[in-house]
């Protein structure tokens, strides 16, 4: 799970800046009290120069404030640590999203959509009032130019601290290394047979562990679990299912891939996997789901038999087929 606040809701709506202090002190000890905010709760280096009033900037604000403490927690947050989206955007080659009239491409309630987009947990945190008001949930954004609209997605939104608070206990500790990913994802992706063997493969153990490759395979495990969730009692494909399919298998640019005719001969060895519920037996697994960051791929097996209850996961790690 990650959280983004929504810079385009700081609109110059505070008339009383010790009330927008405060807010500023509470989002702080948010940050403080639970471990994954102070990693995942994601803002944007523009948010220091939104209005706060309608003549004062945020960085203006604190300039002006007598709590020395307060000014410089806040700006070793947004100036140094964040951590930033802008360092971790999410690609998307159609990269426009409104909210309410207003383009939120560049904010973290853009960055929000992308990431919700691409299959990943992703919640906004917004400042309430305003001449738009964004204290509300779910926000509809919009992806796409009002003249050629690609989708809508409903973002949900938290605009309290004591909501805050609540989203970061429910989401409990993101994995940290190869091990706990496996489990996690093993735990929340019941229709997925993930086998220890990713993570005790050595090509894997040896690689250093990352939030992107982490929060990436998930968003794949992810839709592969809806995959399976979509399938008929007689294990054909229902309409769910066939979605996932449309959308994320097919075209030049799909998520899951098969590998070319050339590769299939020329990795098969490295691409056939001990069969994870029969150790004497090997499944040649060509298909891939697509992790961009240190080219990273997710292989499994595909097509899955019509009396399969779970899709058997054979191997994360870097690209088999690299020249």
């Amino acid at each position: 799970m990650r959280w983004y606040i929504n810079d385009a809701s700081l609109q110059g709506q505070y008339n009383d800046v010790p009330e927008f202090l405060a807010l500023l002190q509470g989002l702080l000890s948010s940050r403080s009290r639970f471990a994954v905010l102070k990693s995942a709760l994601h803002t944007t280096r523009a948010l220091p120069h939104r209005n706060v009033t309608v003549s004062q900037t945020l960085r203006e604000v604190l300039a002006a404030t007598n709590l020395a403490d307060l000014r410089r927690a806040v700006l070793i947050w947004l100036d140094r640590t964040g951590p930033f989206l802008d360092d971790d955007r999410q690609p998307e080659p159609e990269d426009y999203f409104e909210c309410l009239g207003v383009d939120v491409t560049n904010t973290g309630l853009g960055e929000a959509t992308r990431r919700i987009k691409a299959g990943n947990e992703a919640t906004a945190f917004s400042f309430p009032g305003g001449v738009i008001e964004f204290g509300r949930s779910p926000l509809p954004v919009d992806h796409g130019i009002a003249e050629d609209r690609r989708g809508t997605y409903e973002v949900e939104n938290l605009w309290a601290l004591d909501s805050l608070a609540t989203s970061a206990m429910n989401a409990g500790v993101e994995p940290t290394n190869w091990q706990q990913l496996v489990v996690a994802a093993r735990e929340r992706f019941p229709r997925l047979h993930i086998p220890n063997s990713l993570y005790e493969n050595s090509v894997l153990a040896k690689e250093p562990f990352e939030a992107p490759i982490r929060d990436r395979a998930m968003a794949l495990f992810k839709h592969l679990d809806d995959y399976m969730a979509g399938r008929m009692p007689d294990g054909s494909e229902g309409p769910n299912a066939r979605a996932i399919v449309d959308q994320f298998f097919t075209g030049d640019r799909a998520l899951f891939s098969g590998e070319s005719p050339t590769n299939k001969r020329t990795f098969k060895q490295e691409m056939t996997f001990p069969d994870p519920d029969d150790a004497s037996k090997e499944i040649f697994a060509h298909w891939h789901g697509k992790i961009s960051h240190r080219y990273f791929r997710l292989h499994f097996e595909w097509p899955v038999a019509v009396d399969a209850t779970r899709l058997k996961i054979l191997y994360l790690g870097p690209k088999i087929t690299k020249d």
